[in-house]
């Protein structure tokens, strides 16, 4: 083996150490995430805070929501707007299982489904890199609000 060749070969294999012992920049904790979440709310002036859980809340209009924060997953990024609609009886329950059908064929990146006796809508996806949730979080919102509503004029 040349010289050229011995040191691409050093090369190549300290390239391939790095990748596999250096974790991925997505790979942030929980702590971060939510610092990350904290401060893009703040600047919408929505007052977020962090709950018990870890996750983060925030209210907008006269509505509370909250950013799942998944620190096993810093890749998966879920708005969620909980406890919509109870359900007061399997009558009802079944109105909302066709409100919440026609609410996720009609809306992308959102579901509507039942929690218990509550709907829960969220808008769920995947970034490559935890940062990128600022350039889709506001399609992710408009999506939940739109299932939202859709779901909700179901329901009337």
């Amino acid at each position: 083996m040349n010289t050229i060749s011995r040191l691409l070969w050093i090369l190549t294999s300290f390239i391939g150490l790095q990748l596999a012992v250096t974790p991925p920049a997505a790979a942030q904790d929980g702590d971060k995430l939510r610092a990350m979440y904290v401060k893009f709310l703040d600047e919408k002036g929505w007052e977020p805070e962090v709950d018990k859980d870890g996750d983060v809340v925030f209210k907008t209009d006269d509505k509370t929501y909250f950013i799942d924060v998944h620190e096993k997953d810093p890749e998966f990024f879920m708005i969620a707007l909980p406890n919509i609609w109870p359900i007061e009886s399997a009558t009802e329950r079944t109105q909302v299982m066709k409100a919440a059908d026609h609410a996720n064929s009609t809306t992308m990146a959102a579901k509507v489904y039942t929690k218990g006796n509550n709907v829960w809508v969220t808008a769920e996806t995947f970034v490559a890199d935890p940062r990128d949730f600022e350039g889709i979080f506001g399609r992710c919102f408009s999506s939940l609000k739109t299932s939202t509503d859709q779901f909700i004029s179901r329901m009337k």
